[in-house]
Formats: structure tokens, C-alpha cells, sequence
């Protein structure tokens, strides 16, 4: 089995993801828990994404707690459909991936996938999961390899930040938002 662990600690917000990533068989699990405390109500989450060996998203399952309310989202990419909450989603046709918008913890699935060699870009777009709402929405975004552990993220949202990655791919610092801690 290969593992990998990160804590990732909030440099703009007061929060924590804890994420632990196991290859099983032939595929790998990203399994963690976020605590923010925004401006309004905090919340917790614990998310599982299953993808396979080629770093292709299969599933993901998030449960958030926020105000004593827990909620549940679930995002399925088969024979390529997507589907939430059991329900196929047409407007997801062309989404390669998925981006839980509170964590740095999806940035590592297209950076596995995509293998970028320096210089190169891709544009793909995403099942946007939104938090607090859990809403899941497309958005385009790209992923540009500036060096060895170095890419440039930009998403049609107008965000965007440089992302620095271990050797596994796992964000060690995204722009001005999250660092790993420990």
C-alpha cells in the first residue's frame, strides 16, 4: 500500500483539511476532514473521492455539518455521465474532474492525470462543488506547469493562484489561501 497524509492549515480563513491518500488495487482514495470558521457560520466536512489508477475521478461523497444541520452530497462519473445525488446532469457532459472549492485537495487528481510536462497547459473544465451550499456547478479551469513542483491555476471564476506540490502532486502551498502544516 502507498499512503500519503497532508494537513493543510487556512492562511486567509481560520481552518484545517486533514487528508489521507491510499492506493488500493487499482485505484487510489483521497479520504479528509475540513473545519472552517468564515465569517458566518462555520462548518465541518468529511469527503472520500475514489479515483482510478489513471487519476480519473469515479466518485465523491461529501457530508457537511453547519449550525447542528448535516447535508450530503454524492458525484458519480460513469460511462461518461455525471451524476449528483443519483440524478444524471446533462450540464456536466464535458467536466474531466471535480473541485471541492473549500479545500486544496482536488488540485492533485488533475495534476496526476494530466502528467504536464514544464511549459505545457491544460484547459479542462470541472462538477464545481460550492460551499457552503454543496451546490455542484461546471467551471472551466486550467492548469499551467511553471517548474518541476510549480503550476499556475486559473478558473473562469477569475481566481487564480500559483500552487506549489510535493513529489505525489499534493499541494504544499496554494497561492495566498493554504500551506501544509506539520
Amino acid at each position: 500500500m502507498e499512503d500519503h497524509e497532508v494537513v493543510w492549515g487556512g492562511l486567509r480563513t481560520p481552518s484545517l483539511d486533514y487528508c489521507h491518500v491510499r492506493k488500493e488495487n487499482n485505484s487510489w482514495r483521497f479520504a479528509g476532514m475540513l473545519i472552517v470558521k468564515p465569517k458566518a457560520n462555520p462548518f465541518g466536512a468529511r469527503y472520500e473521492i475514489l479515483v482510478d489508477k489513471k487519476f480519473k475521478t469515479r466518485t465523491l461523497i461529501i457530508e457537511k455539518t453547519e449550525s447542528g444541520l448535516e447535508s450530503c452530497k454524492k458525484i458519480q462519473s460513469r460511462r461518461g455521465a455525471w451524476f449528483v445525488d443519483a440524478r444524471e446532469r446533462n450540464d456536466l457532459h464535458e467536466c474531466t474532474d471535480i473541485d471541492i472549492e473549500a479545500s486544496p485537495v482536488t488540485n492533485t487528481i488533475p495534476i496526476r492525470r494530466t502528467r504536464l510536462k514544464v511549459g505545457q497547459k491544460v484547459n479542462l473544465t470541472v462538477a464545481w462543488v460550492r460551499f457552503p451550499t454543496l451546490e455542484v456547478t461546471p467551471l472551466k479551469q486550467s492548469y499551467e506547469r511553471l517548474t518541476a513542483r510549480k503550476y499556475l491555476y486559473r478558473s473562469a471564476s477569475g481566481f487564480s493562484a500559483e500552487l506549489e506540490v510535493d513529489d505525489f502532486g499534493l499541494v504544499t502551498r496554494y497561492g495566498d489561501v493554504w500551506k501544509k502544516i506539520g
